[in-house]
């Protein structure tokens, strides 16, 4: 089975899903910019309001690139948060503040595909 195949059965109406597409230089080296895109499949079954709040958190996710670019420190957190708790093994223990001692459940890994695991207070509703 080939990736698009595989790719084709993992999708389902109801996902979202970010797009990074690198941009390369005329070396073919990465230039360090990139675009990412929301992609939302035409036949959604969600109803509106959900449709939109998960748009809005996707959105949400996107905009974050921008801001560590801004926030130093922001991009520092996020950096430790992943080279500490996702790109380790989860034996690893991490102190997170009380809202958010629950929020990452863990990581599973498929061929090249990362699947990030997020148990959140908001049940979706953010």
């Amino acid at each position: 089975m080939d990736i698009m195949d595989k790719l084709s059965k993992e999708i389902h109406n109801e996902d979202f899903i970010i797009r990074v597409r690198p941009f390369a230089n005329d070396d073919g080296k990465w230039s360090g910019e990139v675009d990412i895109s929301i992609m939302a499949m035409p036949d959604n079954p969600m109803d509106d309001e959900d449709y939109y709040q998960v748009m809005h958190f996707a959105k949400m996710m996107c905009a974050a690139v921008p801001v560590m670019e801004e926030v130093e420190e922001l991009r520092n957190i996020v950096h430790e948060y992943v080279t500490k708790v996702i790109d380790k093994e989860m034996d690893i223990e991490v102190e997170l503040e009380d809202a958010g001692k629950e929020a990452y459940s863990g990581h599973s890994v498929d061929g090249n595909v990362i699947h990030l695991h997020f148990n959140t207070n908001t049940k979706g509703s953010a």
